[in-house]
């Protein structure tokens, strides 16, 4: 007599079925560090994108249902890591001239981009705000800098022009920074062009400037 097959009841084998965890995935530009797609790793894998992350559930998810906007997210190659930062357009404040004060006279106590004249070598040195992800650090008496994580568009410049005193139209010298390099860093301008009194103006993309002699 043939033996009957016992199948398993179906209740109570979906009672006890355990799914397999969802693998979320990220998939980014490895130069610029732009997520590009973000979903369980059957969708976004190595055979659809050459370069990809894991991400937690929680992240992942936020992303795909919109609570977490994917053009605020960006990976770090080097570390593998995803990073949600705010995304700073800049443009211009106003299309004038700016001189930049000294900080003599100046009542700034946070300036957003800070240049220190040194004389010697007719050198200036440029700093982003740590703010902004800079190497400038508030006076000691002022309250600790809240670091904002940043990611800025690489072709951002920011344009200087050295003149004689409190006059924009006798130009000694100019040069031009992109801001991502002062992220991070200082710039150091030597051997530029400085009359023994000067002013340098620029363009605003940010509120705060100040220039300090040493």
């Amino acid at each position: 007599m043939e033996e009957k097959i016992k199948l398993p009841d179906f209740d109570e084998w979906i009672k006890n079925y355990k799914p397999e965890p969802v693998v979320y995935c990220a998939a980014f530009d490895p130069e610029s560090g732009k997520v590009l797609a973000v979903g369980p790793n059957h969708a976004v894998n190595e055979k659809q994108y050459s370069n990809v992350i894991e991400l937690d559930s929680d992240v992942a998810e936020k992303i795909i249902s919109g609570d977490i906007r994917m053009s605020k997210c960006f990976v770090d190659p080097h570390e593998g890591k995803l990073e949600i930062v705010e995304v700073k357009d800049l443009f211009k404040i106003d299309d004038m001239l700016h001189r930049i004060i000294v900080k003599e006279w100046s009542d700034i106590k946070k300036p957003d981009i800070h240049l220190t004249h040194y004389a010697d070598g007719n050198t200036l040195i440029i700093q982003l705000s740590e703010e902004y992800g800079g190497t400038y650090k508030q006076d000691e008496e002022h309250q600790p800098v809240a670091k904002r994580k940043m990611f800025w568009d690489g072709d951002t410049v920011l344009d200087f022009t050295i003149t004689d005193y409190n006059d924009p139209n006798v130009i000694a010298d100019n040069f031009s920074i992109k801001i991502n390099e002062l992220v991070g860093n200082k710039v150091i301008k030597s051997e530029l062009n400085i009359p023994k009194y000067f002013s340098v103006y620029t363009r605003r993309l940010f509120k705060n400037y100040m220039i300090e002699e040493k």
